[in-house]
């Protein structure tokens, strides 16, 4: 009985498109597993990754699920040579999976490009999860790549800019980089034991 719960939820997993995969399992009051796709803070996405601090909801109340996009980040970690955990955990800390994420500075989308780096990557539409995905991946293969393989440093020069970066030789001095390098790094070892 158990395996076949767990097959009809796996051929629902799978058989599902990335945007109807939004999927998430709880224990309710009496230990028991449920399923739905209607989450709220009690429940856990099914595919990996409990809801933590990070993961925003919209007004509605919708949190968005956490690994409907985990084929992209898969590809697009696998063609920038880049840890599926790593690129995961920016996109955690910096859109809560949302991909129509605007914050006020302009960056766009699921992991908040920058208008310089969307006409950089030549990306037509910002809020696409893969052209975002693809390149938000690019420029932090080209941040590792700058600070030889620091991640931390290439993290703070993700949200606090390179240049910013170079001229302080270090994390600069701001709280909210300070802050965004931290919470990077614990989803980062979040996702990579998971």
């Amino acid at each position: 009985m158990a395996r076949s719960r767990w097959m009809i939820v796996l051929w629902m997993v799978m058989g599902l498109t990335a945007a109807e995969a939004d999927i998430y399992i709880y224990r309710d009051a009496s230990g028991t597993l449920c399923y739905t796709d209607s989450p709220d803070a009690r429940q856990i996405d099914l595919m990996g990754a409990r809801p933590m601090g990070g993961q925003k909801k919209q007004k509605n109340g919708r949190m968005w699920s956490s690994s409907a996009y985990d084929a992209i980040i898969v590809r697009a970690a696998e063609a920038h040579s880049i840890s599926f955990a790593l690129v995961k955990a920016v996109i955690h800390a910096e859109s809560g999976f949302n991909p129509r994420a605007l914050s006020p500075k302009g960056a766009k989308g699921l992991m908040q490009l920058m208008p310089h780096n969307v006409a950089f990557y030549k990306i037509k539409n910002p809020y696409d999860p893969y052209e975002n995905i693809m390149g938000g991946t690019a420029y932090l293969k080209s941040l590792l790549t700058d600070f030889k393989g620091n991640r931390k440093l290439a993290l703070a020069a993700y949200n606090a800019g390179p240049t910013t970066v170079r001229h302080h030789k270090g994390i600069p001095p701001i709280a909210e980089t300070r802050a965004y390098v931290a919470k990077v790094e614990r989803f980062n070892s979040y996702y990579s034991a998971h």
